[in-house]
């Protein structure tokens, strides 16, 4: 069969323009995944965790830094109480050097934490959320340990399991 020089080319740029909507297809399901696993951080630690957000617009703000010291200083009762605590900057976050065995701690590059819990103007903030995912107590000051314990150890399930470990 012949072809004309021309069908072909016609035939060429149709299969170039397919490859490309194909290529942009897989970029944006791409994008979808990496946002979603991110958006998870959060939620896996359902019923399984407290979770602890130290939320600063920099790095070398007072607040933030004192507050890492005070819970880097505290890894048996954070384990205790169930506590997952994340550092959270504008562009990334992780979790705190203290709470992993072994593990590699790198930052996440993300906004989406501190973009969902970060207000306007608010230049550092502490928040705990309960097992049930439910925030529990906001603090725009350094939040000390013996607050943030009592807070968690009235809390009904802290109760039950302080109950529990007892018997």
């Amino acid at each position: 069969m012949i072809v004309s020089p021309i069908a072909a080319k016609t035939r060429t740029g149709y299969i170039a323009q397919i490859f490309n909507i194909m290529r942009l297809f897989f970029i944006l399901i791409a994008i979808l995944i990496i946002s979603n696993v991110n958006s998870q951080d959060l939620k896996q630690h359902r019923w399984e965790n407290r979770v602890v957000l130290i939320v600063a617009q920099d790095e070398d703000s007072r607040a933030y830094q004192e507050q890492i010291t005070k819970f880097n200083s505290l890894p048996k009762e954070l384990k205790e109480r169930k506590i997952i605590v994340y550092q959270v900057l504008p562009d990334r976050y992780k979790l705190m050097n203290c709470q992993l065995k072994g593990e590699k701690n790198e930052w996440i590059t993300s906004p989406i934490i501190f973009d969902d819990f970060a207000k306007k103007g608010e230049e550092f903030k502490v928040i705990l959320m309960g097992l049930d995912g439910g925030i529990k107590l906001e603090k725009t000051e350094v939040l000390t340990t013996t607050e943030l314990f009592g807070t968690i150890d009235a809390m009904p399930m802290r109760r039950a399991e302080m109950k529990n470990k007892n018997k």
